[in-house]
């Protein structure tokens, strides 16, 4: 367990964390992603498919899910595993970070990245990519403080929007800055 003070704490995320990780990932995504992709769209989601979908992925052992934690109440997620698209030089993957924007700036994100980074290196990874899309230049900042590296852009369609992704990379988990 990864902790920042005596109420704020990153753990492994289990079953029963499903339902508080939909919440937030449905939460950050309008409050994020507003203004970049379709309103329908974003009105469009569903906690309970993501908590199906949240359920899925936590009984499945080939990626890691950490939460980060203001007491009892989830307020952030974060998952990685191996890279999934085969890009080249790059064996690890932060699949996706989202914390709630009301704890934003408390240190919850670099946590949740030390975290990721942690079950990478249990997984045998010693490498990380991460894609997010070119307009969320706040994630984009945060990837750059943390010592990530542009690799390359890509088209990506979401609902009926197409946006373009970029890529940042680490080629050593030594290399993340926290």
């Amino acid at each position: 367990m990864i902790s920042r003070g005596p109420l704020l704490k990153v753990r492994r995320a289990e079953i029963d964390d499903a339902a508080a990780i939909a919440k937030v990932h449905v939460a950050t995504w309008r409050s994020t992603y507003g203004g970049m992709l379709p309103d329908d769209f974003l009105a469009s989601l569903a906690e309970a498919g993501y908590e199906e979908r949240w359920q899925r992925v936590l009984a499945d052992e080939s990626s890691r899910v950490y939460v980060a934690a203001d007491g009892r109440e989830v307020v952030g997620f974060a998952s990685g595993g191996r890279e999934r698209a085969g890009e080249d030089g790059y064996g690890g993957e932060l699949y996706a970070i989202y914390v709630l924007q009301d704890a934003q700036g408390r240190g919850h994100g670099r946590s949740l990245v030390q975290a990721v980074t942690a079950g990478l290196r249990e997984l045998d990874l010693s490498d990380m990519i991460v894609w997010v899309l070119r307009d969320n230049t706040g994630a984009r900042n945060f990837y750059e403080r943390l010592g990530g590296v542009y690799v390359r852009a890509q088209p990506i369609t979401i609902g009926s929007a197409l946006l373009e992704e970029v890529s940042y990379g680490w080629r050593s988990l030594d290399d993340v800055v926290y």
